[in-house]
């Protein structure tokens, strides 16, 4: 079953994009008395002079061929604007402003949806660029790129409105941008505000074509019966309030293509987006529909989740069925049009697409892109986790997988003499460890503990403006604990900076305000470094003079996995140990060419010069001082 599980999306993301549709009658009639007038394409684009131009005339009337009126040409306006203001490059705060509180956002470039205005502010700053609704990034495929509307569709129900788009992308001389085709379907509510959205894109080239069938055809077995089972709630065949989108729909689910074909033009021309070329008349399209028939279970319906249609246009959102149960990574959504008689004219079928997605990889993509100089810490954290947990032989001692009891001993009696506090009080509970090792450790503690503190004093490397893809919190709690392990990961995926004023105000909550521009941490953690550094040489006297103590190290060190790695760190540390400093004098507002001495201590120094930055850097400014 967990093969099945995995193989069916693969195969329907590689299948007809399109198959029968059952789904909720009354909702549809309703849909379609409701429905008013729709507009045709919004853009003229071999007019357009470039995508840029042509988002602006989706303002002009001269474009419309037809004139909406109430919800639904207030629904199509807000969609519309909510495209224009993605070309024009507005701040994604502002962009979100098209949506509701509780909006349900989904890009099928990722995995999980996007509910609330708040996690879509941070999903458009996260991830620009990294899929067409994303927003637009400075350094990425789509940096040069604008939206340009193919058609569109709005129609009205109960004041709300539903508006289907069918978009591609172009660069800034006009040029469309290859495979960039996709469709969208909003949800508008009557106070003007997207409630939910769904955006699915054409894959790359070479497109999958008839592979996906024959994978599905393989698999189909695994799944149920080929004997066709007939929809319990099909459509009435002889209903005449019914479109020709929806008797196609039925048909696909009764598994009837002569009647599904008749629904369309003779001579028709029908995208499914898995494949190269249209299906350019009734005779091409039944072929490939039968093909589709043989390959997909009869337990497969394909359920409309909502619809906009109207006499000459239909945008569609759907998912998969397997006996009425849903299947992950099914969604899709088509676009059609009618001619004066009802029959589909022109189809583009557009489904999900399968696991990976490809969003986050886009957004991590670009990072690399942007400042290749991300792949030594990546590169330096696949040696680091291979070499600490999984080797035997580059450092000493076994490998962390094996457990043994001595590690944990270990680990458990260096955390009990955190900062030497427990030593030093001569608490009775306090374990004998090697001076040295207890050095090194606290040493680390406390370096680990300025990048916790660069991440503290450095709260505005993650703003509302600008989150990363490892958030602050996760990150802070791991470094103590696996130290490199989560520095590491944080380095080569921070979003880059790109302010040159940041102020107090834009740090989340005056407590955390307070705290990142605290000069003291940095004296103190120097002294705690320092103590560790004399308890290396002085402390626990028992353990000899200087080349005793340190020959029954280098014995340790020999055999001890944990100790090594420690010594590992540390050089890890003072190798990276500059990368936040420049990012945060550019945020304090501190050029390139300035305060140089204190930029190179902080940058190269080992961890005292990180500590006497911490303590000496220009405080960030308020906007309340600047306003007096």
């Amino acid at each position: 079953m967990r093969l099945t599980c995995i193989l069916i999306p693969i195969a329907l993301e590689r299948a007809a994009a399109f198959g029968g549709v059952k789904h909720n009658t009354r909702a549809v009639r309703n849909a379609n008395s409701m429905a008013h007038s729709q507009t045709s394409s919004a853009l003229d684009m071999s007019q357009a002079a470039s995508p840029f131009s042509a988002f602006a005339d989706l303002f002009n009337p001269t474009k419309q061929s037809a004139t909406l009126s109430g919800s639904a040409a207030a629904g199509q306006k807000v969609v519309e604007s909510f495209i224009a203001s993605i070309n024009s490059r507005a701040d994604p705060a502002t962009i979100v402003e098209f949506f509701s509180d509780d909006v349900n956002f989904v890009d099928t470039s990722y995995y999980n949806p996007i509910i609330g205005k708040e996690e879509l502010r941070k999903h458009f700053y996260l991830h620009a660029g990294s899929s067409a609704l994303s927003t637009f990034a400075k350094t990425t495929d789509f940096s040069a790129a604008a939206i340009v509307v193919d058609d569109i569709v709005s129609v009205s129900e109960n004041g709300k409105s539903k508006v289907c788009v069918m978009y591609h992308m172009a660069d800034d001389e006009g040029n469309d941008i290859l495979d960039t085709t996709a469709i969208s379907f909003y949800n508008v509510n009557d106070d003007g505000k997207i409630s939910s959205a769904f955006d699915v894109t054409e894959p790359m080239s070479p497109k999958p074509g008839d592979s996906g069938l024959k994978l599905l055809k393989t698999v189909s077995n695994l799944i149920g019966d080929e004997s066709i089972v007939m929809a319990a709630d099909s459509i009435n065949d002889n209903d005449q309030s019914l479109t020709a989108v929806e008797k196609y729909f039925d048909a696909w689910n009764k598994r009837d293509m002569k009647l599904a074909v008749a629904q369309f033009t003779e001579n028709c021309s029908v995208r499914d987006l898995q494949y190269d070329d249209a299906f350019s008349n009734r005779d091409e399209l039944e072929k490939h529909l039968l093909r589709c028939k043989e390959c997909l279970p009869s337990s497969f319906n394909f359920v409309i989740d909502d619809i906009a249609i109207t006499k000459q246009k239909a945008g569609v959102l759907w998912h998969v069925e397997n006996n009425g149960e849903p299947l992950s990574f099914t969604r899709g959504c088509s676009f059609y049009t009618l001619d004066k008689n009802g029959l589909i004219r022109t189809g583009f079928d557009i489904p999900e697409k399968a696991p990976p997605k490809t969003g986050f990889l886009n957004t991590l993509k670009s990072r690399f892109e942007a400042e290749p100089v991300r792949l030594i810490p990546l590169a330096m954290w696949v040696a680091y986790m291979y070499i600490l947990f999984i080797s035997d032989g580059i450092l000493p001692g076994a490998n962390a997988l094996a457990l043994e009891q001595r590690t944990w001993e270990e680990v458990r009696d260096l955390s009990i003499n955190f900062f030497l506090v427990s030593p030093l009080l001569n608490l009775p509970f306090s374990p004998v460890v090697h001076p040295m090792l207890e050095g090194v450790f606290n040493l680390l503690l406390s370096w680990a503990a300025i990048w916790a503190a660069m991440f503290a004093c450095f709260l505005s490397d993650e703003r509302k403006n600008k989150p990363n893809l490892l958030p602050f919190g996760p990150m802070l709690v791991g470094m103590q604990f696996l130290t490199s392990g989560f520095l590491l990961p944080y380095l080569f995926t921070r979003t880059p900076e790109f302010e040159s004023q940041v102020y107090k105000e834009d740090i989340d909550g005056e407590l955390q305000a307070k705290v990142s521009e605290w000069r003291p941490l940095g004296g103190f953690l120097s002294a705690v470094g320092t103590a560790s550094i004399v308890w290396s040489f002085v402390g626990r006297p028992e353990f000899g003079e200087f080349t005793e103590r340190y020959n029954s190290f280098i014995d340790l060190l020999s055999i001890d996995r944990v100790g090594s790695s420690f010594i590992v760190d540390l050089a890890i540390f003072a190798i990276f140990q500059s990368w936040f400093v420049d990012d945060d004098l550019q945020r304090r507002g501190v050029t390139d060419g300035e305060l140089m001495g204190l930029r190179n201590v902080a940058k190269y120094v080992p961890f005292f010069g990180l500590a006497a930055y911490i303590t000496l850097r220009p405080e960030l400014p308020s906007r309340n001082s600047e306003l007096k």
